[in-house]
């Protein structure tokens, strides 16, 4: 299904008798102790005109009373589809694109309304999304746009918390997907038509899909959902900052955060990329080829000589912690307990955490002073496995002496009742 949208439905507005042009502020719901359009849906052959009123049963909207003609109008109490259908009565059967969001934002924007149903839903979803690049578009004439129903759809419509909605957090980039991943589609709009499958290779994804992390961001934590819109080269820094909090903190103490404003470059996109943003790696500093640092800097200048040092001092606290790991799992497999070692070991994995978030600095007396607390946290853990080593070389000496002289004693008492025997 793509943004195609001249939708024969019912879009997501609790609204009351819309009009294909601008609707009227809403009235009360329509509530009605028999609903004749469903009645009358239902039994249709048509599946086209039979779906609507099979999906209206787990509809938020029709859970809350509101009928078909909250957003069609007609008069659902009368039995004659004639007089159920009366344009005179309001009744709108196929909307046009353009109508839809004035038709759900008569009720979503109307904050008194919404109190009555759903008070904490925002009431400015209506406003964002004329900002947004899909209402600019629409409001240009555009008909191949998203508009509320194309998100949420248009009957049997979901809260976003229900796990069945098109919205829920690990559905909502197969529903952008409907018209981001048609390339046709959005090269008319000057865009890839890459960009979901450019992100199913993020870490994002991963977190989101195979972690089922719900707090991982999808395409709206980024862009936004209802005033949709990328963020620009000046947002980039402070759209990934809503999530990686310290990492900007220490961006905007770097030399990094002046000299990308003045090149007019996007901040993390330059060292991240946007949508495919792999797990970052200690490898990645440096200017040699598919290093990061040498997109700007070149072997010699300053960037790179800071470069050097700052990878230095991680790839050394790495190669400590790694090598004192491996002797203290050795020595808890010999049988000592070595909690307090454990516990410095994991001190030094967070000095050397907190060494990459300096690193946002490009600072490298900024990442030394962490690494050197982690290498003083993996000294002290390895000092605390040779002392372990030591207890257990004696402890083992110990015992082959304890054995030799239970041998002799052995041998003798042998000896001695053979002799006692003779």
């Amino acid at each position: 299904m793509r943004c195609s949208l001249a939708v024969a439905t019912l879009a997501i507005g609790l609204a009351a008798a819309a009009r294909a042009a601008a609707p009227a502020a809403p009235a009360a719901p329509v509530r009605a102790a028999a609903d004749s359009c469903l009645s009358c849906h239902a039994t249709l052959k048509d599946e086209r005109l039979r779906k609507p009123a099979e999906l209206a049963t787990s509809d938020i909207h029709h859970a809350q009373g509101i009928t078909c003609a909250g957003c069609h109008g007609g008069d659902p109490a009368a039995t004659d589809s004639s007089a159920a259908m009366d344009p005179r009565k309001g009744f709108v059967g196929v909307f046009a694109p353009r109508a839809i969001p004035e038709m759900c934002g008569s009720c979503h924007s109307n904050a008194a309304y919404m109190l009555r149903y759903a008070p904490n839903i925002p009431t400015d979803q209506l406003s964002q999304y004329r900002t947004s690049k899909h209402g600019l578009a629409l409001a240009k004439g555009a008909t191949d746009v998203a508009v509320c129903s194309s998100c949420h759809g248009a009957h049997g419509v979901r809260p976003p918390s229900d796990a069945r909605s098109p919205v829920y957090p690990t559905r909502v980039v197969e529903t952008c997907a409907r018209c981001h991943a048609d390339v046709a589609l959005m090269n008319r709009y000057g865009i890839k038509g890459n960009e979901v499958e450019e992100y199913k290779k993020s870490v994002h994804y991963a977190a989101l899909m195979e972690k089922n992390d719900l707090s991982a961001p999808t395409c709206k934590s980024c862009h936004g959902a209802h005033g949709a819109t990328p963020p620009g080269v000046d947002s980039v820094a402070n759209v990934c900052g809503t999530c990686h909090v310290s990492q900007l903190e220490k961006f905007d103490q770097s030399p990094h955060k002046d000299a990308f404003a003045a090149l007019q470059q996007p901040a993390c996109e330059a060292c991240h990329s946007n949508h495919a943003i792999g797990q970052p790696q200690d490898s990645w500093i440096g200017v040699a080829d598919k290093q990061v640092c040498g997109a700007c800097h070149s072997a010699g200048d300053a960037g790179a000589t800071a470069a050097t040092a700052i990878s230095g001092a991680l790839a050394s606290t790495v190669a400590a912690e790694a090598s004192v790991g491996a002797r203290v799992a050795r020595v808890k497999r010999a049988g000592m307990l070595m909690d307090a070692a454990d516990v410095k070991l994991e001190d030094a994995h967070q000095a050397y955490i907190m060494a990459t978030v300096e690193i946002h600095t490009a600072i490298p007396a900024r990442v030394e002073k962490q690494t050197a607390t982690a290498l003083a946290d993996t000294s002290a853990a390895d000092k605390d496995a040779a002392a372990a080593e030591k207890e257990i070389r004696y402890r083992r000496t110990g015992l082959f002496v304890s054995l030799v002289v239970i041998a002799i004693a052995m041998v003798t008492l042998a000896f001695k009742v053979r002799s006692m025997e003779r």
